[in-house]
């Protein structure tokens, strides 16, 4: 009963206090994706980052291109085992010299692997470093003008895109009323027991 009363007063508190600043309320709102897609050093960095990805795949297409040539060199090879002509000596070397031309494949076909998957785990890092940073200066510069502004609210109205920030990016704290809450919540606690262990 008694958390119920309390919970009342604080509504009506709540209330008051709202209905007396509701017409002071200053509210501003930003499309964060918006910022993000037109700041400049977005665009650099997206530049630089493309940069990278494009040096990474010609490095890659290079290794690739370098491993199709050893795969025709091992066909020729295992063609020249299979020659009927040739001694058994000759065919057992062949053959010997294509099982080293094959575990030579292999071994470039796992550097090709390892090379695309540490060179995208590499560029996805650094994509996401970029990316909060950027917002961390967005959000600075947001902050900035909010309370050049003397604004009490700042929302994000990024449609569909997860922008990387909360909704409401800025709230006056005066308006903050968690502790109150809370009193609320525990009113009814039980006393703490006297041989309750010292935190």
């Amino acid at each position: 009963m008694r958390k119920f009363v309390l919970s009342i007063i604080l509504l009506a508190s709540q209330s008051l206090i709202f209905s007396q600043v509701s017409a002071q309320l200053s509210i501003m709102t930003v499309d964060v994706g918006t910022l993000y897609e037109g700041y400049y050093k977005t665009k650099e960095a997206t530049e630089k980052l493309q940069g990278r990805f494009d040096t990474a795949k010609a490095q890659l297409d290079e290794m690739i291109a370098s491993g199709e040539v050893e795969v025709e060199a091992y066909k020729t090879m295992v063609e020249q085992a299979q020659n009927p002509a040739l001694s058994d000596t000759a065919r057992a070397e062949a053959e010997k010299d294509a099982d080293l031309q094959m575990e030579k494949i292999r071994t470039m076909q796992q550097e090709v692997q390892m090379f695309r998957q540490s060179t995208n785990n590499q560029l996805t890092q650094q994509q996401g470093t970029q990316r909060q940073f950027m917002l961390e200066e967005i959000k600075t510069i947001i902050l900035e003008v909010a309370q050049q502004k003397g604004v009490d609210l700042v929302f994000d109205t990024s449609s569909g895109v997860n922008a990387g920030l909360p909704s409401v990016i800025y709230a006056n704290p005066d308006w903050d009323s968690t502790d109150e809450v809370l009193a609320v919540l525990n009113a009814d606690a039980p006393p703490p027991s006297d041989d309750a262990p010292a935190n």
